[in-house]
């Protein structure tokens, strides 16, 4: 990507694209906030908080932005671009992004605690001057989520800073990279898209979305940073940013359109200040991928970088400028029509009592789940494809057989009637943790790409990292597999999930993560870590198998019903869906799905580990006849 021509940016002259499109952004959201006045607040029948709150909210959640993108980018830059040192220490290149890191941060730290603040008086519609004693700012705070999330993400974004300060080694970056884009989460979940029709959909392709386009900009600004370190660099690097921006655009455009069809009905496309930005904001997407794609082959083909850094960068900040513009204004979809009960607490309607064939036909695609089951399939065959030889047709199949009971458990009518019902919920659950986790490791996934990828890979040293080696260590693995369920429900945290879209589908990834470590240490084809002979694969399982039935049991016996707290606003109540004939009948058949699915993959996994085991003894067994012939 970086060739040594007379087009080439200079270092004295790579930071200045940068700056020019962060004045864009500010003035962009200035004049759109500047142009609205005091509508977005007079629409939602809000009073008016003042213009210094009206400017300097929009203004401080732009600067949160651009440097939390800074932050992201800069670490994803030092886990995924450059190679560590052979002791695993940071290189040069990656010492110098994780610092540049930290001093984002740092500003990203700052904008966080100036918005909580403002943002309080922004959503109360009351000036600053109003709220601004503490007294009455903590007791707002206590009520109001948005400026309670720029709260956690301070907090988490300190951790960050602290860690990026200290930071010297290749496996520290990944974690800080992880910390880093769950701190951009907060912020999203209590936005307009987690309330109101649709907003299962709205809320999920948002926590794509955002992160997707932070990392794009993120990686392409870290990028020039290291061309005004360096003074150039290398084909390799450029290909590896085109293969991420070119990922990155297409979550953007996908996960743009989503939320683009929930919030903004079709004829208020262009009818609403809010719908036109939409609009323009997928143009950018297009012509960022038509252009992008250009520029990035002429840039490999030996062109000029600075076209590449110039149009991106001003086209991706002007994009979040009006992204910032988009959440100062209340979308059409809000005012519109009232939304039903169901609509407000679901996202969407339920047409009667789950039924075999509604659970079979009445699908609600799972904006994260579902293209995930379907990439990894297709991921999978394209890479079955290009190994060389013949790859075993059993794990082919085992592998989709997985993809397929994810994408059942999370789109389909299980996964429709899953928030509504704890019975479907825990169907949904177990499908998720216990039996797809199986069939995916018998795919033999990382065989498969330790076949096909370079040996350069990212993934290489990420599946070799001293976290995966903590992760999969028998014990770390069963305290998390067994212990997850009784943490959850039995403690009244899923009490306070159970009303929100955006923990359903937090537990849905806790579970299915920790399912897939257990099932790669006790079952899995691929090495691990620490290899374990079968006799202790099988001593994790059969311990494993007791807390299962334990927790099984006393879902079945507890009267206390779960998910229906307080804390939860009681979801389940308030639902009070006509065909389900008590809580606790629902709970009580919720603990015989647990139990039956449990016990089924467990002991099929014995089976599995006996056949095993018996195979690897016959080997044995044969090569010594013929070690004694010879």
């Amino acid at each position: 990507m970086f060739t040594a021509d007379r087009q080439q940016l200079r270092p004295g002259t790579a930071w200045w694209p940068i700056a020019a499109a962060v004045l864009l952004g500010v003035v962009l959201v200035t004049v759109l906030v500047v142009t609205a006045g005091a509508s977005p607040y007079t629409e939602l029948g809000n009073g008016d908080p003042g213009f210094l709150v009206r400017l300097v909210t929009p203004l401080a959640r732009l600067a949160a932005d651009l440097a939390a993108t800074l932050c992201v980018g800069s670490l994803v830059f030092a886990a995924g671009f450059v190679a560590p040192r052979e002791d695993g220490q940071l290189s040069a290149s990656g010492y110098a992004a994780v610092r540049l890191a930290c001093w984002s941060g740092l500003a990203w730290l700052v904008a966080a605690l100036v918005l909580v603040p403002f943002d309080v008086a922004d959503t109360v519609g009351e000036p600053l001057s109003a709220v601004a004693a503490p007294g009455h700012l903590f007791g707002l705070l206590g009520a109001l989520e948005e400026p309670r999330a720029w709260l956690v993400t301070a907090i988490v974004v300190l951790v960050v800073v602290a860690g990026a300060w200290s930071a010297l080694r290749w496996a520290t970056t990944v974690w800080l990279v992880a910390l880093a884009v769950f701190a951009l989460l907060p912020p999203l979940v209590t936005g307009h898209a987690s309330s109101d029709a649709g907003h299962d959909l709205a809320t999920t392709a948002l926590l794509l979305h955002v992160p997707a386009a932070v990392v794009w900009l993120g990686t392409l600004v870290a990028v020039v940073a290291h061309v005004a370190r360096t003074g150039g660099g290398d084909v390799a690097l450029g290909r590896r940013y085109a293969r991420v921006a070119t990922w990155c655009w297409a979550i953007v455009l996908t996960t743009g359109v989503v939320d683009a069809l929930v919030l903004v009905p079709v004829g208020q496309l262009t009818h609403s200040t809010y719908g036109v930005l939409v609009l323009v904001e997928f143009a950018v997407a297009v012509v960022l991928g038509w252009l992008g794609s250009r520029w990035r082959r002429g840039a490999l083909a030996g062109g000029s970088i600075g076209r590449l850094v110039v149009a991106e960068l001003v086209l991706l900040v002007a994009a979040f400028g009006m992204a910032v513009a988009q959440a100062h204004l209340a979308p059409p979809s809000f005012l519109a029509r009232p939304a039903t009960g169901q609509e407000t607490l679901l996202g969407y309607a339920l047409a009667g009592p789950p039924t075999p064939l509604r659970l079979l036909t009445d699908w609600r695609i799972d904006i994260l789940f579902g293209p995930l089951a379907v990439l990894l399939a297709v991921g999978y065959l394209l890479a079955v494809r290009r190994a060389s030889g013949p790859w075993p047709v059993a794990r082919t199949v085992s592998w989709l057989a997985g993809c397929l009971l994810v994408l059942v458990a999370t789109s389909s009518g299980i996964g429709r009637y899953a928030p509504a019902m704890f019975s479907m919920h825990m169907l949904s659950h177990m499908l998720l943790s216990m039996a797809a986790p199986v069939l995916l490791v018998l795919g033999a996934p990382l065989t498969l790409l330790d076949a096909v990828l370079p040996a350069d890979a990212v993934s290489r040293r990420l599946f070799g990292s001293p976290v995966v080696r903590a992760l999969t260590h028998p014990v770390v693995a069963l305290v998390l597999f067994a212990g997850s369920p009784f943490a959850l429900y039995l403690t009244g945290l899923f009490d306070a999930a159970a009303r929100f879209h955006w923990a359903h589908t937090a537990i849905g990834v806790w579970f299915f993560v920790v399912g897939l470590l257990f099932a790669w240490v006790v079952v899995g084809v691929d090495p691990t870590p620490r290899r374990l002979p079968n006799l202790a694969r099988l001593g994790m399982l059969l311990a494993a198998m007791p807390s299962d039935t334990v927790f099984a049991a006393i879902v079945l016996t507890t009267h206390r019903v779960i998910g229906n707290g307080d804390a939860g606003d009681n979801q389940y109540q308030a639902l009070a869906l006509p065909w389900v004939h008590g809580l606790l009948s629902d709970q009580h058949a919720a603990g015989i799905v647990a139990l039956a699915i449990t016990e089924v993959t467990l002991l099929a996994v014995v089976v599995i580990l006996l056949l095993r085991w018996s195979a690897a003894e016959d080997d044995d067994a044969e090569q010594a006849l013929i070690a004694g012939f010879s």
